[in-house]
This record gives C-alpha cells, sequence and structure tokens, in this order.
C-alpha cells in the first residue's frame, strides 16, 4: 500500500478538505448555471462588441478558460487581464467581468473603477466583500455564490456563472452538460478511496515527486496549462512552469541542455487535445523526440470527451487531482496559502 492509498493519513493532512471541494465542481458548475437563469441583464448588453474579463489567481481560471477557445469560436473579441488598469479600448460598449472571491482583491477593485470612469457594463461575480457594495453604487449585474472553499477550489461557481452569462447574451453557443458528466464520472476514478494501481492522478503525482514539472500545451489547453502550474504552485508547494506549443519550439528546446544537473529533476507533463491542426500535432511529435534524445522524462495526459469543455475541464481536473496528491506527497495540507495571504 502507497502513501496515497492511506485514506486516514490524507485527511489528516487535508484539514480543509479539498479533495470535497475537487469532488464539488460539477455540482458548483450546475448550481451557478441555475442561478444565472434568474438573473436579469439590460437588454442594451446585447449589443456589447467586446468583453474585457478581470481577476487576479484562482479568481482569473474561469475567465480563461471562457476566453480560450478556436478563434473561429468567438463572436466578439475577448480578453483577459490581470491587473490594476484596464484596456484603453474599454467604454460603454464593453461588457467588463469582474471576478473576485473575496471580493476585496486589491487589483479587481482598482480595475473596477476603472471600468465606472469608462462607463462600461460592469459584471461582477464575488463571494462577498467591497466589490459587490462598490458595484450597487454603479448599477452593476451582481452574481454571489455562498461557500467556505478557497478561490481556486471555488472554480465551478465562477465558471457557471461566466459561462452562464455569455450564454444568456448570446456570446457563446455551447454547453456545459457533456462536460459536467464527464467531470462527476472522471471524479469517481481519482477520489482517494481508488488506489494508486488504477489511479492516473496519484500515478501523474508520484512522477511529480522531488522533480520540477513543467506543464506543456496548446491551442484549448494553455487555460488549462496555466492551471496546472498555478494548483501544483498553491496546493503543493513546489516550483512548476509553464511552456506553450507551437512558441516553445523557437526557444524552450534549445535550453535543455544546461545546466546538466537540472536533467534528471525534470518531469515534462504534455496535454494535447484532439483540436489542433495537424501541424501543431506535428510539433508535440518532435518535442517529444528532442525529450527522448536529452533523456528528459514525460508524462502524456490525453484529454476525453468530443466538445472543447469537455476537453478542457478533463484535463483539468485530472490537474487538480494530481496536484492534491503531490501535496499529500510532500507532506503539506493543501489548502493553506501562507506566503500570498502575508504579501496580501
Amino acid at each position: 500500500m502507497t502513501t496515497l492509498d492511506k485514506i486516514q493519513q490524507i485527511k489528516s493532512l487535508d484539514k480543509s478538505e479539498m479533495a470535497e471541494y475537487i469532488l464539488e465542481m460539477p455540482k458548483q458548475i450546475k448550481d451557478s448555471l441555475e442561478k444565472i437563469k434568474k438573473i436579469n441583464f439590460p437588454k442594451d448588453w446585447s449589443k456589447i462588441k467586446n468583453i474585457c474579463l478581470c481577476g487576479m489567481g484562482g479568481s482569473a481560471v474561469a475567465n480563461h478558460l471562457i476566453t480560450n477557445l478556436p478563434k473561429s469560436k468567438r463572436k466578439i473579441p475577448m480578453y483577459v487581464m490581470r491587473d490594476y488598469e484596464i484596456p484603453a479600448w474599454v467604454n460603454k460598449d464593453t461588457l467588463i467581468i469582474l471576478t473576485s472571491h473575496s471580493g476585496a482583491t486589491k487589483e479587481t477593485i482598482s480595475a473596477f473603477k476603472y471600468s465606472a470612469v469608462a462607463e462600461a457594463k460592469i459584471f461582477i461575480i464575488a463571494e462577498r466583500g467591497q466589490l459587490e457594495k462598490l458595484g450597487a453604487k454603479e448599477n452593476a449585474v451582481v452574481f454571489d455564490y455562498n461557500t467556505k472553499a478557497t478561490p481556486r477550489a471555488s472554480l465551478g461557481y465562477q465558471l457557471g456563472a461566466v459561462f452562464g452569462a455569455l450564454k444568456k447574451l448570446n456570446i457563446l453557443d455551447c454547453g456545459l452538460e457533456n462536460a459536467i458528466k464527464l467531470l462527476e464520472k472522471i471524479n469517481k476514478n481519482l477520489k482517494p478511496e481508488i488506489k494508486t494501481e488504477n489511479n492516473f492522478a496519484k500515478q501523474l503525482a508520484f512522477c511529480a515527486l522531488d522533480r520540477l514539472p513543467i506543464i506543456v500545451g496548446s491551442g484549448i489547453l494553455e487555460s488549462v496549462v496555466w492551471r496546472w502550474k498555478t494548483q501544483i504552485n498553491e496546493n503543493a508547494n513546489q516550483f512548476a512552469f509553464t511552456e506553450f506549443l507551437p512558441e516553445a519550439m523557437h526557444n524552450a528546446v534549445q535550453g535543455l541542455d544546461l545546466p546538466t544537473r537540472f536533467q534528471d529533476d525534470l518531469i515534462y507533463f504534455i496535454l494535447q487535445n484532439t483540436f489542433d491542426k495537424p501541424e501543431l500535432i506535428n510539433q508535440f511529435d518532435k518535442l517529444k523526440s528532442v525529450l527522448q534524445e536529452k533523456k528528459i522524462r514525460y508524462e502524456i495526459i490525453n484529454t476525453e470527451g468530443k466538445d472543447i469543455f469537455e476537453q478542457k475541464l478533463s484535463t483539468l481536473i485530472i490537474g487538480d487531482w494530481m496536484s492534491f496528491y503531490l501535496a499529500i506527497l510532500n507532506n503539506v495540507d493543501p489548502t493553506p496559502v501562507e506566503t500570498i495571504t502575508t504579501l496580501k
């Protein structure tokens, strides 16, 4: 029996029940999709010409997942911003979506103030806090939710809210029903009770133990690559980095030789989807050949499902579970982020 098959040991480390929140993600999405149906958006919002989605950390993930679509699927320009200011093009024809779990994120509150001056249409997603109060003064539409989870463990609420709003405004023409069902299925296969020999996420966690993970992806999975990296950082308290194809083939592959001591410490997690064009798939094959030649270890994570959000969320949830199990192997509680809290 491995460490990851000792349920009581996992529970003793997972003091804030992160595992339960990972299991809860499909329900969070469904709850928000249902709640958004009861929100009425002003009629002139149907005429928006562009969208700017603002948020930081875990509160920015849903925004990135929504905007990271094939170009052919984007009816109007959508831009994710992780900063204090907003772009100069924001105006009365812009929809600003501000997501802040705490409602007190300094960067997002600053973005709200700029948005109000620009007379943009404002949609706020928050669990509580100052942002909701400020929004009321500017006639913003507010979506709130109630949970004890951390921002990164509240992704389902935020994703359901953003997706539901854009669906209601006819910006998106796809659905999340299939993705939700797939999440529920994958959770059954990756939950702590499933032993390591049959649990892909636990196996990946062992691959990452005492190594430096580099997450690689492309196209619709760029947002998922970033989620994997930040989940490893926050859940497992461990270094992790990202690379994106095809760009990495023009720089990163040249830097694999030195320092030589790193080669044994690296582990590449290569996330692949079926929406990439043949040219990009060929680049992945070339990357694998280079890693084999350099004797650098890598693992391939293929998406499940047929539609875009099935593939996004099926890969994302594997990363959430992997980072959770990596935290257990690192002997840390996967919830606290003391350094981030101190810096805030």
